[in-house]
This record gives C-alpha cells, structure tokens and sequence, in this order.
C-alpha cells in the first residue's frame, strides 16, 4: 500500500482555500499511485479554528466541502480532518473527527478521544470526546486512525492533566495492520525527536506501522513544523 502524506499548510477559517489545497494533494496523489491521501488534523477549516466553529454556518459549508473531496476520491482513499457536528448527544456541539473516504463514498469517521484544555489548546470548549474506537478496511489493510493527542498519552509525554482512557491500547484490541495520525501539532525545540519517540511507542504497542501527517506553516502565535 502506499500512502502520500499531504502536509499541508491550511489557512484558519479559509474553506475555500484549503479545499484547493486538498484537492491538489488527491490530483497529484493520483497519478503518483497513492492509495490513500492523508492530511492533518482539521485539514478542512485550519487548526485552531476556536469560536468560528460557533458561526451558524461555519460547520455546515464545511460539510459541503467534505462533499466535493468525497466526489474527487474516485479510485483513490481520502483521510482528512475536520469539524463536524455531535448528532448522538452529550455536553458539546461538535467533535473533531477524521473522515474516512474511498471511491467516492465516506467509510465513517473517527473522532478524537483525548482533547487538550491546557496551554495553547482549548478543545474541550467545542468538543465532545470520541466514544468508539474503529477500524477501516481500504484495499484489504485493516486501518486504525488516532488524531493528534491520542498517541500521546500512551506514550507518556502528556504531564499537564491526565486522561482515564488510553485510545492505543483500546485500538490494540482490534488489531490494525496500520496506524494513520493526523494531528496539527505546533513546534516547540526538540520536539520532532519527542514526536518520533511517541510513535515508536504506539508502533511498539499495536505491532504495525505509524504514519503521522501534520499541518505544516503557521496561524497567528503558533508555528507547525510537521515532523
């Protein structure tokens, strides 16, 4: 299987705009031989997209952008973050998911379990936690897919609050034949060494490749450096 990691650089709040982008990564995807197009956490709306997401409209032209990449995944498997709203119920409107697209059709979503509330981070304002842990079948390999702080804390670098549930070891029990992590997370020095270290240990866990692709260039105070 060969997977292209689109890090791209998303604009917060530009729908329009990062749609192009995504939908250049899938054209170029395509003739390289890609079988699956990965992009960063909230690839759709840029991360941290913050209050835009409470704009009454925001959430639903999101929505038809998913549309218009779900029309481009002919012969091709999208993942790709984004914001999407709660329908099941509990405290928060939204959850920030991955969706899951191949050949023209959306397979689920995964939506992120551990959300950040410390530092530059705010997600437990907008999200509700993930509740299920999923695998995705493309091209007969068994998908697992975590979003940004849902590898982190297994492999212990999480020090400023502590999570009850550990999304690794619950995708451990489904035993995926590969991990793919989209996250949008920002530069701090030395970090691309913790980063490699943080996968390593859910690749030692899970038994399986992990593939992490991350927003790259900037928006306001926050740098994103990829790996």
């Amino acid at each position: 299987m060969k997977i292209a990691l689109c890090q791209i650089n998303p604009t917060i709040g530009d729908l329009s705009g990062n749609f192009e982008k995504i939908k250049a990564s899938i054209e170029q995807g395509k003739p390289d031989g890609a079988d699956i197009c990965l992009f960063p956490e909230m690839t759709l709306c840029g991360y941290p997209p913050q209050d835009l997401v409470l704009h009454r409209h925001f959430v639903a032209r999101m929505e038809h952008y998913l549309q218009k990449i779900v029309a481009l995944s002919k012969g091709i498997a999208v993942v790709v973050g984004l914001v999407r709203r709660n329908l099941d119920g509990g405290e928060k409107p939204f959850y920030n998911s991955a969706a899951v697209i191949e050949d023209g059709k959306i397979l689920g979503y995964q939506d992120k379990w551990l959300l950040p509330n410390y530092d530059v981070f705010s997600e437990a304002r907008y999200f509700e936690p993930g509740r299920e842990m999923k695998i995705f079948q493309v091209k007969g390999v068994r998908l697992g897919v975590l979003i940004c702080e849902d590898i982190w804390q297994h492999a212990g670098y999480v020090t400023e609050t502590a999570y009850s549930r550990d999304p690794v070891e619950a995708l451990k029990e489904l035993e995926p034949d590969v991990l793919l992590n989209l996250t949008a997370s920002p530069y701090q020095y030395q970090k691309p060494h913790i980063r490699i270290k943080v996968c390593a240990e859910a690749a030692k866990t899970l038994g399986c490749p992990v593939l992490y692709c991350c927003q790259i260039g900037a928006n306001d105070q926050l740098i994103f450096d990829g790996l």
